[in-house]
């Protein structure tokens, strides 16, 4: 079917005037459901027909009273009379300017729909996301987390609530810029962690390769290369440097790779009970002050829990859906 503009102007017209055939209603009708712009215009062209048409319905009027009304007004004054072709003109000009108003409308709703779709929203809710972003970076988010993405005014903008791991597609002429309130973290080719908790006070910044920029409008913050990680006080406003322990599990929500090093049981069983949405629990509280050292490398969690249970001699009960490990308690 030809797609035309004025094809399908007077193809509506032949179909709300009664006057197409059925292989024109047929082609009408593919054409409207070939997106929702076509039926949105459709739409609108039968409204304005109904609107044309309910101005010329007849009104029911006092014949005598009217001429008697024209004779009176003839008798005291000079009356311009409208000639009747005229009338219609008028209706067919105001008929004109309401299509181009509502044609208007719809360009600029197709206009706004087609660059709202350069904009991009993602959640995380109860468990880790991993997504790619229209410009082909990956992002790794944990759970609790939401971003938005859009392209504007010549650099790609990231808007973070929660923690993510980012891996940019790098582009000098688009810069990538992740926004936190007022701390932004702007990507010179990289690939890092960011973990900015609507409830937390401070905005953490661990960089795996390459480099970022961690500042702010007000201050020129810090720049970090890989290995190095930052954390901002939102309270003091100020950045500051983070010695990364060899035993850190910043990354651990998305690797899974966990170092723990004279670590206490209790500390060791809320990371991993984060990590992997479980539900392991202490018989006895005084267990939880048992140190452990221990590495995990993506480990099966029924494997984790074992080696946990060997390492420090603890038997594991399970209960509707809950793990529970019994030992004898620990010294504090």
């Amino acid at each position: 079917m030809e797609n035309s503009f004025e094809h399908i102007e007077e193809l509506i017209s032949k179909v709300l005037a009664n006057e197409a055939n059925d292989h024109e209603t047929e082609l009408l009708q593919q054409w409207r459901k070939q997106s929702p712009q076509n039926e949105a215009h459709f739409q609108s062209s039968k409204k304005l027909l109904e609107a044309i048409n309910a101005a010329g319905q007849p009104h029911e009027f006092d014949t005598d009273a009217a001429w008697n009304k024209l004779d009176d007004r003839i008798s005291n004054t000079e009356t311009k009379i409208l000639p009747l072709r005229r009338h219609f003109a008028l209706v067919r000009v105001a008929a004109a300017i309401l299509l181009l108003v509502t044609l208007g409308f719809i360009v600029r709703l197709i206009f706004i729909n087609d660059n709202s779709q350069k904009g991009t929203v993602m959640y995380a809710s109860n468990k880790t996301e991993q997504k790619v972003l229209p410009d082909g970076s990956k992002v790794f988010m944990n759970k609790n987390s939401e971003l938005s993405y859009v392209e504007k005014k010549g650099r790609r903008e990231v808007k973070l609530k929660g923690e993510a791991y980012f891996e940019v597609v790098h582009n000098d002429m688009e810069p990538f810029v992740i926004e936190v309130n007022e701390v932004m973290i702007k990507d010179i080719g990289t690939a890092f962690n960011v973990k900015a908790l609507p409830e937390g006070n401070t905005i953490e910044v661990l960089v795996e390769s390459g480099e970022v920029q961690f500042f702010t409008e007000n201050s020129k913050g810090l720049n970090l290369v890989a290995g190095q990680k930052a954390v901002y006080n939102k309270s003091t406003k100020t950045f500051s440097m983070v010695e990364l322990p060899a035993t850190d599990n910043t990354m651990s929500y998305r690797s899974k790779i966990f170092h723990f090093d004279n670590v206490a049981l209790k500390d060791v069983l809320a990371e991993v009970n984060t990590v992997y949405g479980s539900n392991i629990k202490l018989a006895d509280e005084k267990t939880g002050n048992c140190r452990l050292s221990v590495e995990f490398n993506n480990e099966n969690l029924e494997v984790l829990i074992s080696i946990i249970a060997e390492t420090l001699e603890l038997e594991v009960e399970q209960k509707a859906g809950t793990t529970v490990l019994k030992g004898a308690a620990c010294p504090q």
